[in-house]
């Protein structure tokens, strides 16, 4: 009767050993990104197999059974020089060699005294509309074009709060860390100060 629990303990033991070793989740891995003359290119690995890949939350390749993938496409264009890339698991931020960032226009002001501004400045592959309080930006994103009002003045201490409203067709994925709006409830504007806003519309699938 006492060797029973020997047994016991012998037997997990051997199966514990036949067991195959967990494996950590892979994740997605950019090892070449580059923005020339509007044509795209990123190759990385670490994909789950066969997924399809996504670049700003536009779907722009699927990966291979091993996880490797690469991504090429024309007529590509990011203000910030940043794209993130994803397999629908796991997202990654890379930096576009070869691209020059771009950002809003400072806009002219309309009023006399200490005054800061706040643009936004328009990112992602999907659409929708960023309106501020108090009142003043009004900016429509378009496939990640911007129009309306994407820029305006304040005066020096108005704390501004920001709004996206993603379009039928899209979701809203947040906003990028911009210095000066890493919390766009609530920005605090500064006299002869331009603040730059990122938000990021994404087309649902």
């Amino acid at each position: 009767m006492r060797s029973r629990p020997l047994l016991v303990v012998f037997a997990v033991a051997l199966l514990m050993s036949l067991w195959p070793p967990l494996t950590a989740l892979a994740a997605v891995q950019v090892t070449r990104s580059e923005l020339s003359g509007g044509k795209l290119r990123i190759e990385g690995q670490g994909a789950v197999p066969n997924a399809t890949m996504t670049v700003d939350g536009v779907a722009r390749g699927t990966a291979d059974s091993t996880g490797r993938f690469r991504i090429e496409a024309t007529n590509f264009s990011s203000s910030t020089c940043l794209v993130t890339v994803s397999d629908g698991a796991t997202s990654v931020q890379a930096s576009l060699a070869g691209c020059t960032p771009t950002t809003a226009p400072t806009p002219t002001p309309t009023t006399t005294g200490s005054t800061g501004s706040i643009s936004i400045v328009p990112g992602g592959g999907g659409s929708g509309t960023i309106t501020s309080q108090p009142a003043g930006i009004n900016c429509v994103i378009t496939l990640g074009n911007g129009a309306g009002t994407c820029s305006a003045f304040f005066p020096a201490g108005t704390v501004v709060r920001l709004d996206a409203r993603p379009a039928d067709d899209s979701r809203f994925q947040g906003w990028r860390g911009l210095p000066g709006c890493s919390d766009p409830s609530k920005i605090t504007v500064f006299a002869d100060t331009n603040i730059n806003c990122q938000p990021g519309f994404a087309l649902r699938f």
